[in-house]
């Protein structure tokens, strides 16, 4: 059964890319390929908390090559194996199949963004150690813990902290209080595994940068993203989107209904597995819902899909209520059902997958997804106007530059490193709204003085705030840079394109431009 769900949730999210990735993810595609060569987060490039995400990248594209299949296959396995691990955990939690595998069709209907595949799958993973321990409190299933909450801190620092959390409670339940000092011990033995996990990470964080920048450029990210877009309670009725607006309290529902029905019927066993798996789905509705909800709900699906399935055995278990509680249950779970649809745009996507035709066309559904993934400038792989309108400047880049040559950027524009096949410059994936620190700057500044760097794209609307917010970086792009060309995009937009003072050694034959080789 795992293998089977495994395998065709990797199938359909690997069809579905039929318009491959959207910008934020290459964020972590650029990153990983600048791990390939050489390039180390926080050593060489600023690092928000996110080491795992570009290493698994950068591992992706070291096996299946640098292109977006690299990504595909990376992605479409961890979701696949998110929902072997979901149905696991469900499946151990209730002991029914049927609720086990549509745990699992709903995690995989919501159509998490693909750069969200850890909030599935190590969320998921955990919460299966959880059961397991729970189960047989081991020595060895603890450290299994700790690890599983280590690899999650390595994806992004604050999934640590949330597992930890649920880990942490499922050890102080899984024993009566009067064993309060073997609790205590495995707290202690848990706690100390996570660290010493980490503190090779953390040590090399402290050789090449410090701990405390690395801690300020989280904090400052965090409370970017916070200010751009935190928690939002929507309105339902008379919301242009009810079903959307619905599931942000469905999501909080699931676990406060758990945690009542578990203080009710003072059920420990099970108290001891669900409680912490609701506590994490309370932290993570907190922490995860935002604007715009239809790329953030289906962060925080793994926690209510393993609650809300034991909430829905509980419901049919005999009981004195039964006829009130299942009518109950199967209606909560007809709405929960149509949110998700609806969040997921489910159906859109399983028609982009190409699974609505017939069936002997599905084998040439991956040839197809495949050689477009492998294909570097497929008009509808890329995922902006602007790298669309870039692949004449991309092609000359090939033409112009050396493989070692690299690319400054400016405003949000993280694919280009991607289709240039160029690395980012200046210790920066790109120079907008975070990182503008004196400390943050003076690493960028440093790392541009030894970089050749023949180009500077900065996107018109970011001129005046980027002069504002790197003022020593901006005043050596005028020192050092010449304009070359503006890119229009639309009637208001353009993406300008600086070229280096430094001599040429020719001139492109296709567009006069200086050459570089």
């Amino acid at each position: 059964m795992y293998a089977a769900l495994f395998a065709l949730t990797a199938a359909f999210r690997f069809l579905a890319l039929k318009n491959g990735f959207v910008n934020d993810h290459f964020v972590y595609i650029s990153g990983g390929r600048q791990m390939l060569f050489g390039d180390w987060p926080t050593r060489d490039w600023i690092d928000p908390g996110l080491p795992l995400m570009f290493a698994a990248s950068a591992f992706a594209q070291k096996v299946f090559g640098s292109t977006l299949f690299a990504e595909a296959m990376l992605v479409s396995i961890a979701f696949g194996l998110g929902a072997a691990f979901t149905a696991a955990a469900v499946r151990r939690l209730t002991g029914s199949i049927r609720l086990a595998v549509f745990a699992a069709l709903v995690e995989v209907a919501v159509v998490p963004r693909t750069y969200s595949y850890p909030k599935i799958v190590a969320y998921a993973f955990e919460f299966w150690l959880y059961g397991r321990y729970v189960a047989k409190p081991t020595s060895m299933r603890l450290l299994a813990m700790a690890a599983g909450v280590a690899v999650a801190f390595m994806f992004r620092h604050d999934h640590g902290l949330f597992l930890a959390v649920g880990a942490a409670a499922t050890i102080m339940m899984v024993r009566p209080a009067m064993e309060w000092r073997i609790t205590a011990r495995d707290l202690a033995l848990f706690g100390s595994t996570v660290v010493v996990l980490l503190l090779p990470y953390l040590v090399y964080v402290q050789v090449y940068g410090g701990l405390w920048l690395y801690l300020r450029n989280g904090v400052e990210f965090s409370q970017r993203e916070a200010s751009r877009e935190w928690h939002v309670w929507p309105r339902v009725f008379g919301d242009q989107r009810p079903l959307e607006s619905a599931m942000v309290y469905q999501l909080y529902v699931v676990p406060i209904i758990a945690l009542v029905v578990l203080a009710a019927a003072r059920l420990r066993q099970a108290a001891a597995w669900v409680v912490p798996v609701a506590l994490v789905g309370l932290i993570v509705d907190f922490s995860f819902i935002r604007d715009p909800l239809r790329t953030r709900l289906a962060d925080a699906i793994v926690p209510a899909v393993v609650v809300g399935s034991w909430l829905l055995a509980r419901a049919f278990a005999p009981s004195r209520v039964r006829l009130v509680q299942i009518p109950l249950a199967l209606a909560f779970t007809g709405l929960m059902g149509a949110s998700v649809l609806t969040v997921g745009t489910t159906q859109q996507e399983i028609d982009r997958a190409g699974l609505l035709g017939r069936w002997q066309e599905i084998p040439g559904r991956f040839r197809e997804r495949t050689s477009d993934l492998r294909n570097r400038f497929v008009d509808y792989q890329m995922p902006t106007r602007a790298s669309r309108v870039l692949v004449p400047f991309f092609q000359y880049v090939d033409r112009c530059t050396s493989a070692d040559d690299r690319l400054l950027i400016g405003g949000f524009l993280v694919e280009v490193p991607f289709y240039t096949q160029r690395l980012f410059a200046g210790g920066q994936e790109y120079f907008g709204a975070y990182f503008t620190s004196a400390a943050n700057e003076q690493f960028a500044f440093d790392r541009l003085r030894q970089q050749h760097v023949p180009f500077f794209l900065l996107p018109a609307d970011q001129i005046n705030d980027f002069d504002k917010d790197f003022p020593l970086v901006g005043a050596w792009v005028k020192d050092h840079y010449l304009h070359l060309a503006e890119v229009p995009l639309t009637d208001d937009e353009s993406v300008h394109i600086f070229v280096t003072r430094e001599g040429a050694s020719g001139r492109d034959h296709e567009t006069g431009w200086p050459c570089f080789r």
